[in-house]
């Protein structure tokens, strides 16, 4: 029997991803922050394009862009995990075991946001601080086209062809189309133009001359003014901006999150040897060549935490649905030096139940209305390792690590089911952004020490065993978009205990 207690910390602040700039996609490494990290500010909220887009369409402007203010962002991610179970050798060709992970994630967030008053055009939406004024506005519009409206319907009754008709029927459409196109401006974000900026003041300026053609025909001024925001976005706001009412996010505040030590996936496994060649007898030196051969079948349990919804940049302690892995691994021995271990597994990962926010996975705050539930199919996944060793002594030896790790792109299905805020919807929701930057590919290259009082086949001469060992892990290359670029340190101990059988 062995129990062991195996630490490992990982850390990341960068990732290979991957991006289109124009219609070129660009595949490199990007820190964590980038997703945090614009000039203009408005690519932090998608929600601003439907914004621009009605900008666009009430000021004749057809290169219209908005400004909130230099957003520039910092994320580092960090994973302590405590492995602890037991194995135990049932007989002499197969053990079980059990293992239990303890994990204690963290995120380290910084942003720096800077809005700029001779650029910045955009501010908070009066429709969360000022929202009577928005409402009148919108509704002395509505009356404003109306009694336009009235009036093109009686003069065209009596002259349907004349200039005056045509002219109050034009005015009619045009004064329709503001009314829709400011309503829509209004609702399609939480910023609006600021008070006193260019943009502002071309609303205006449309919306007056509106005005005037209504008085020119014989009909009331529209009697109210556009709504401007008076609130520029601040750093402190920004961070609070999921928590306020009328945004639209409905979230915690963006912030470092530290943690608590939960539970992850427990994984039950069983090993079958094989092969067992060049295992020496009692009394006799070890051959020149040793060799083994293992099978193994391991159970991962969904007992982990997926990442909450609600909480951004957080990270999950497990997967919360079942994996089943078959693998096969083996040990060749050169003489009293030299060794090589290696190993292949393959994965499938069982689909599960969840709740999702469905936009792109640059999106870090996305709109509560894209809040569904899904199925999660998580793709199948390869494990290839590979650790060449070599022996200072019988007890310690250093090793080096390649690992590969290759998982295709996971599906998704809308099960139908909507939360809360479903049936507020500022755009349509396409379930294949939660699939895109899903797989993942990666190569790790890693050197360790270990002491080990058993032989390279697993065996010793002890009643009680030991082994400990300590190892640092990088991830040199990979791809998948959100594939992390990590640093693990680890250090591990086992300790057996013969309780049946004799010593080898």
């Amino acid at each position: 029997m062995s129990v062991l207690f195996n630490p490992s910390f990982d850390s990341w602040n960068s990732r290979f991803g991957k991006r289109l700039e124009g219609a070129v996609l660009v595949e490199e490494e990007e820190p964590l922050g980038l997703d945090l990290t614009d000039q203009a500010g408005t690519s932090l909220f998608p929600a601003i394009g439907k914004l621009e887009e009605q900008i666009r369409a009430l000021t004749g402007d057809p290169s219209y862009s908005g400004v909130l203010g230099a957003a520039d962002g910092l994320v580092v991610h960090d994973v302590t995990r405590i492995d602890m179970g037991a194995h135990v050798g049932v007989l002499d060709w197969l053990t079980l075991g059990v293992v239990a992970p303890l994990v204690k994630n963290r995120t380290v967030f910084e942003m720096s946001f800077r809005p700029d008053s001779l650029s910045s055009d955009l501010g908070l939406n009066p429709r969360i601080s000022n929202s009577t004024e928005v409402t009148g506005f919108l509704d002395a519009l509505e009356s404003a086209y109306n009694s336009v409206r009235a009036h093109a319907d009686a003069l065209c009754s009596n002259s349907s062809g004349s200039a005056a008709c045509a002219h109050a029927e034009s005015l009619a459409g045009r004064l329709q189309s503001f009314r829709g196109a400011t309503e829509e401006a209004y609702s399609s974000s939480g910023f609006f133009p600021i008070q006193g900026s260019a943009v502002a003041a071309s609303l205006s300026d449309a919306l007056a001359a509106l005005d005037y053609e209504m008085v020119s025909i014989g009909l009331s001024s529209i009697g109210s003014g556009l709504v401007f925001a008076t609130d520029w976005l601040t750093e402190a706001a920004l961070f609070a901006l999921p928590t306020m009412n009328g945004i639209g996010i409905e979230g915690f505040p963006l912030q470092d999150i530290n943690g608590i030590w939960e539970l992850g996936d427990i994984e039950v496994s069983a090993l079958v040897r094989l092969l067992d060649g060049g295992r020496p007898s009692a009394g006799e030196a070890s051959p020149f060549v040793q060799y083994g051969l293992m099978g193994s079948l391991l159970v991962r349990l969904g007992t982990g935490k997926v990442d909450a919804q609600d909480i951004f940049l957080d990270l999950p302690t497990g997967d919360g649905q079942m994996d089943i892995e078959a693998g096969i691994s083996g040990f060749l021995g050169i003489g009293s030096r030299i060794g090589i271990r290696s190993s292949a597994r393959y994965g499938l990962q069982l689909p599960t139940t969840l709740m999702r926010r469905v936009a792109p996975p640059e999106i870090v705050m996305p709109l509560a209305s894209t809040l569904r539930e899904v199925r999660w199919s998580p793709a199948s996944y390869m494990r290839l390792e590979i650790e060449p060793s070599w022996n200072f002594s019988p007890q310690l030896y250093g090793f080096g690590t390649y690992h590969f790790y290759s998982k295709a792109m996971d599906s998704y299905e809308l099960t139908g089911n909507q939360d809360r805020n479903s049936t507020v919807q500022v755009a349509p929701i396409f379930v294949e952004d939660l699939e895109d930057e899903s797989s993942r590919t990666f190569h790790q290259l890693g050197l360790g020490l270990r002491y080990s009082t058993l032989n390279g086949l697993g065996s010793a001469s002890e009643q009680r065993p030991s082994e400990v060992h300590g190892r640092v892990i990088y991830t040199l290359a990979g791809n998948g978009g959100h594939t992390p670029i990590t640093t693990r340190v680890e250090f591990g101990i086992r300790l057996f205990q013969r309780f049946w059988g004799s010593a080898n």
